[in-house]
């Protein structure tokens, strides 16, 4: 019998049946001993010899009347059964409010995406936004005014209807809490309601993005009345005068197909149907999402059916589920990308401030090793737009690699010899991958053209993250995760940018592109944004201070008694999407 299958397949559910479901061990000890199976390692006899023990009298106690208490916990914690209309998802850690007007980080909008609905959704990962609550829209002429109207059947969950009123709060609240997500709101200086179902955006510039902006989770519609009898306001004043988070941290206000009835910060999330929902539901009743961020843990818990999804899986992980006829396993890119950074301003930037030199760099990187670190799914972007967004030229072409190539851009450059360069690098990881192991790469790639790269480790909370948001970063690899799912966001990376200027880039060294931030968002209509869009690609294809090396993977399992289950950068996973076969 293959040992890795019989650890996989057979002791491994049983353990995880009994010490997670039977709450024999607790979560500490059962992923302790997982941890041990797992690895199939040398362990000291002392361990392995308390390890069988106990597992000895975990079995004898669920073959001795523990395992009617053992099924009991089970359905109490709503396990993935094949007949159970309840579906448990496992997701990574990392937030602290559920509260749409604060929400920033990557779970949160599963949560908001069920509970809450907006204008404008995106139905798929890679198509354009389309309207939800909204029934029709209009830009006027100078596409600095977008009039849109509202369906006039929707309900929230208190039996309330919505309204355009309700529009104007939810919207004017988020901008006024002044939380991480406000600046969303930036281009719309005002909103009017002239009647009911009618919604007026005056904004201060044409934004191209305003629909896809208007599809984030903190511009979700709230029901008003109900958010002001606890404690809401979308005043002025509201960063100051808002007290209904801690009601919305506990349950949900919307017009959503689910409705939030339970939250136990970093461990458990409950969602139910909503009774009153306008639209049409799944075949979902229940949503437990179990805050769980150990991808082995994930692992364990859907091998043996205790959890139908696994939102934080690995490389590795995924390989220990390969073959279980129960399990499909997606891997895929998202739209978070790795980038290499090289400071335009000499003082800081030294040789790699060097357009040649830049161009060198691009050549010597060996694209194919950094996919193969990032694990299956990751690909190499063409530019600064990600492979997936509207208007993307897709991968940079394999092959592009070119160490001869580079070696005379060097020589051009002055450096026939190569150069000592400090590269700095934080702690953190972009999504389950350390910049680090990026920066080990770096190094090694370039040290093939003579570039003698020394790594400088910092952490991001004791000094990188204020020099590199201030630009006096030299050489440094780093990570981009969107905060809305339209290219527009990429814009930053352009010349006189928040980015670019990270960068040492100023509008001045390269006004033609840096001219294209503006005809970016001017352009409303679909075939001129990705002609423009193809053009700030191209222009960036082989210059600038930044170089996208890779476009992160997500490893998600699931069980098979599932239907649209996929990836989504919007809302991480979309629950309203997903079914019971």
């Amino acid at each position: 019998l293959n040992l890795q299958k019989w650890r996989r397949d057979i002791l491994l559910p049983a353990i995880c049946s009994v010490t997670d479901s039977g709450k024999i061990f607790g979560d500490s000890a059962a992923e302790t001993v997982s941890q041990y199976i797992l690895t199939g390692g040398n362990v000291m006899k002392k361990k392995l010899l308390a390890m069988v023990m106990c597992l000895t009298m975990v079995f004898g106690l669920a073959g001795c009347g523990g395992g009617g208490d053992a099924k009991d916990g089970a359905d109490a914690a709503g396990s993935a059964d094949a007949g159970n209309s309840t579906v448990v998802v496992a997701i990574g850690a990392g937030f602290s409010t559920l509260d749409p007007g604060y929400v920033y980080e990557k779970y949160p909008p599963v949560v908001v995406n069920a509970c809450y609905e907006n204008l404008f959704k995106f139905y798929t990962n890679d198509g354009a936004p389309e309207p939800c609550l909204a029934d029709s829209y209009e830009f006027s002429e100078d596409n600095l005014t977008l009039t849109v109207k509202l369906k006039e059947n929707v309900t929230f969950a208190s039996g309330n209807k919505m309204t355009s009123a309700d529009v104007l709060f939810s919207i004017n609240r988020c901008k006024n809490l002044q939380g991480n997500p406000s600046f969303i709101c930036d281009t719309i200086e005002s909103m009017e309601a002239p009647d009911d179902y009618t919604v007026v955006f005056h904004l201060t510039q044409p934004d191209s993005a305003i629909l896809s902006k208007l599809t984030y989770s903190s511009l979700a519609v709230l029901d008003s009345q109900v958010v002001k009898e606890n404690g809401g306001t979308d005043a002025e004043d509201a960063s100051s005068t808002d007290t209904a988070q801690k009601y919305l941290d506990t349950t949900s206000a919307g017009s959503g197909m689910y409705v939030m009835t339970s939250y136990i910060p970093d461990q458990e999330i409950v969602l139910e149907k909503n009774e009153n929902y306008w639209g049409e539901s799944t075949n979902v009743d229940k949503y437990i999402i179990k805050i769980q961020p150990d991808s082995n843990t994930q692992m364990m818990t859907l091998s043996s059916g205790d959890i139908d999804v696994a939102m934080n899986m690995t490389d590795d992980t995924m390989a220990e589920l390969e073959g279980n006829e129960n399990v499909t396993l997606i891997n895929a890119a998202t739209k978070t990308v790795g980038f290499l950074m090289m400071n335009m301003n000499e003082q800081y930037g030294g040789p790699v401030s060097d357009p040649k030199v830049q161009q060198a760099i691009r050549k010597a990187m060996d694209y194919t090793g950094v996919q193969t670190i990032c694990g299956a799914g990751t690909v190499t972007p063409y530019s600064v737009i990600q492979s997936g967004f509207m208007g993307s030229k897709g991968e940079r072409p394999a092959g592009y690699t070119n160490l001869e190539e580079a070696k005379a851009l060097l020589a051009e450059a002055g450096y026939p010899d190569g150069f000592d360069i400090d590269l700095t690098v934080c702690d953190l990881d972009m999504e389950g991958i350390l910049l680090t192991d990026l920066a080990q790469k770096v190094k090694s790639d370039l040290a093939q053209i003579g570039i003698n790269v020394n790594i400088v480790s910092q952490p991001w909370a004791a000094g990188y993250g204020d020099a590199y948001r201030d630009g006096t970063l030299g050489f440094t690899v780093m990570y981009w995760g969107i905060d809305y799912n339209d290219p527009n966001v990429q814009l930053e990376f352009l010349p006189g940018s928040s980015v670019g200027v990270r960068a040492g880039w100023t509008a001045e060294m390269d006004p033609e592109l840096a001219a294209l931030y503006e005809e970016a968002m001017n352009a409303t209509d679909t075939e001129a944004r990705i002609a423009v869009l193809e053009k700030i690609q191209d222009a960036t294809y082989e210059s600038g201070p930044f170089l996208m090396i890779a476009q992160a993977p997500a490893h998600i399992g699931y069980n098979n008694r599932l239907d649209g289950v996929a990836i989504s950068d919007p809302y991480a996973l979309d629950l309203t999407q997903i079914s019971l076969k």
